[in-house]
């Protein structure tokens, strides 16, 4: 991934929390030193330096671009990732260094939007979601799929419930691949609850955006494209 226009950055750790009880995604919240501004646009990320080889992960960036003096960051917990590893154990107050912003998977097209997300592909799509209707004051429709594994992984679900009350052009639908059985949204995978939503009425005039594992991106999109997005108006970011 090229590295654009990006610059070098000193942070310090302000925050950090788990946002999930079984510890699966963290937030950490970073604080500007040097330079103590950034200017970045709605799911652009950046590269963190997490060890003293030099090794980089790259994390979406949580906070909107109004907030220009720090950024919070979403990790979703690996097992053994050097990632994961060096956020869990990293201290209040540690300063960390980061490359950024980078990345083109922003908003561009001026269609109502449908955003798909998997697991912790929320995270640009958040920052995007929020910029749209706090920051444009955007009228058009939004439409949101995310899909997670169970309900223990779902977090934000308060803050979407606040952003649907009141945006009535923004609508949300969690999908859940293994709920339980109190379950009642929709099940299995974001595709199929797409082929739910869109079949008979189709997307044209809209525009995609899909975030999350390299399988899901592809089969997503083949799937938006079935419902009548062209490709040239599917916009994708691939976690690994």
């Amino acid at each position: 991934m090229g590295y654009n226009n990006a610059m070098k950055l000193a942070a310090r750790v302000s925050d950090k929390y788990f946002l999930t009880e079984n510890e699966r995604f963290l937030l950490v919240k970073l604080e500007l030193v040097e330079p103590d501004r950034i200017e970045f646009r709605a799911g652009q990320y950046v590269s963190l330096k997490v060890n003293e080889s030099g090794e980089r992960r790259s994390y979406s960036i949580v906070t909107t671009p109004d907030n220009n003096h720090g950024l919070s960051l979403l990790a979703e917990m690996v097992k053994e990732g050097k990632g994961s590893e060096y956020l869990r154990g990293i201290e209040l107050g540690s300063e960390v260094e980061i490359v950024g912003p980078l990345g083109k998977f922003t908003v561009t097209e001026e269609d109502k939007r449908l955003f798909v997300a998997s697991g912790s592909g929320i995270v640009p799509i958040m920052s995007m979601i929020n910029d749209l209707l706090l920051n444009q004051h955007e009228k058009k429709s939004i439409r949101l799929h995310w899909g997670m594994r169970s309900e223990a992984d779902l977090f934000w679900v308060d803050n979407l419930e606040r952003l649907s009350e009141a945006h009535p052009n923004f609508v949300f639908d969690i999908v859940l691949s293994k709920p339980s059985e109190a379950w009642e949204l929709c099940s299995g995978h974001v595709q199929d609850c797409l082929k739910r939503d869109f079949s008979q009425e189709g997307l044209g005039g809209w525009s995609g955006y899909v975030c999350g594992s390299p399988k899901m991106v592809e089969s997503t999109t083949q799937e938006l494209e079935k419902l009548g997005i062209p490709a040239d108006k599917i916009y994708h970011e691939k976690f690994v």
